[in-house]
């Protein structure tokens, strides 16, 4: 039997589903395992949405919340659609939108998957041709 389940409530999606399907503005961002997606989010729209789970504060601090909102149908940006509100937005994932592709044990939409090792590399790399491109 299969479910399929829409919600912003983690809390459920981690009782209930043995797989998972992270969605921004109408793209799947993400899709794994649910533990392997709840212990280690490879998209950064995941990880903050973890972060912002109740279960995962500690309870001395508002909980972390998303800065910006997500684009509309006839506003979005030209790359990565998360980059407006992605903290590791670079040029590059601004101009370019990133393809659903294989990764770890599932599939991510993003420049520079989280748990990539070349990752800050990557990031550094495109800082770096961004500044040299007038």
């Amino acid at each position: 039997m299969a479910l399929i389940l829409v919600t912003h409530n983690m809390g459920v999606v981690a009782e209930m589903a043995r797989r998972v399907a992270v969605m921004y503005a109408g793209q799947v961002v993400e899709e794994r395992r649910a533990d392997a997606l709840f212990a280690a989010p490879e998209h950064p729209y995941t990880a903050a949405l973890l972060a912002a789970m109740p279960e995962r504060s500690a309870g001395d601090a508002r909980l972390a919340t998303i800065p910006g909102v997500v684009p509309g149908l006839y506003d979005r940006p030209p790359g990565c659609l998360f980059a407006p509100r992605c903290e590791y937005a670079t040029r590059h994932a601004c101009q370019t939108r990133p393809a659903l592709r294989a990764w770890a044990d599932g599939r991510v939409r993003c420049h520079f998957p989280l748990g990539d090792p070349q990752r800050e590399a990557a990031i550094a790399r495109d800082a770096l041709l961004a500044s040299a491109d007038p």
